[in-house]
């Protein structure tokens, strides 16, 4: 079978060298009032997959939550939530050709954390359904959610054929985003024990079908921070937790 010259061009990048990930994945947002002593977050990209990480400096917190092995997943919250930044997903849900659909993302983002544990071959921690004295509570916040945009895609989709400079930018301005924040908590007291920030971008693709889905990018990208988040709670101190990729191959 012969590719037409652009999309074998393009076939020669998508195995790209982890540079390359790093240059092309979502840089970090800025943090929100959600995220406690955001001062003392530190870079944690290379080793956990996540932005931004926040260890409590207070030894007797720290070990009270290592002590916790039951966990509850709050409904996440979109309290900090901020307006539409990208100005193709503005214009596309102003004119009501995409739908705001902040709340089922909210939704969907919970039950991908619970199933995370629940299909972890060893979990850390047994999931309960209310909060209690002997357990964690891991908060969860949007921070930014513009969705993709399909009208913008299917234009990129046809350059995508023809050998031209302007690829590149076009497939960056159609691109959505989703940023969350997260906070591991005693349950209890409400004293922070953990948490991480990250912000992801669509994923760089040839054809996808999720290109054609305003939240089709934002549901994988939830599936891998929930993944992320349980193989993190159960991996060695100083093991590395994989990220997720900024190009693949996948079709849906």
């Amino acid at each position: 079978m012969r590719f037409p010259h652009s999309i074998f061009a393009l076939l020669l990048v998508l195995p790209a060298c982890s540079s390359t990930n790093r240059m092309l994945k979502a840089k970090p947002v800025g943090l929100s009032p959600f995220f406690e002593q955001p001062w003392l977050a530190q870079d944690a990209s290379a080793q956990l997959g996540f932005q931004k990480v926040w260890t409590t400096p207070d030894p007797k917190v720290l070990a009270e939550g290592k002590a916790k092995r039951k966990l509850y997943i709050a409904p996440v919250t979109l309290h900090y939530l901020r307006p539409l930044n990208r100005s193709l997903a503005y214009g596309e849900v102003a004119w009501g050709g995409v739908q705001r659909r902040e709340a089922d993302v909210a939704l969907r983002l919970r039950e991908d954390f619970v199933a995370a544990f629940r299909r972890s071959p060893a979990p850390l921690y047994h999931l309960v359904s209310q909060p209690g004295k002997d357990t964690l509570t891991l908060h969860l916040a949007i921070i930014e959610l513009n969705p993709t945009s399909p009208k913008g895609n299917a234009v990129v989709s046809v350059l995508k054929f023809v050998v031209t400079p302007l690829m590149g930018f076009a497939a960056y301005l159609t691109k959505g985003n989703m940023a969350i924040e997260g906070k591991v908590v005693d349950s209890r007291s409400g004293r922070a024990y953990f948490q991480f920030a990250d912000n992801e971008s669509d994923q760089l693709t040839l054809i996808n079908l999720r290109d054609y889905q305003p939240y089709g990018h934002a549901m994988n990208t939830m599936r891998y921070w929930a993944s992320q988040f349980e193989q993190m709670t159960r991996s060695p101190r100083g093991w590395k937790v994989k990220d997720s990729g900024s190009i693949t191959l996948r079709p849906n």
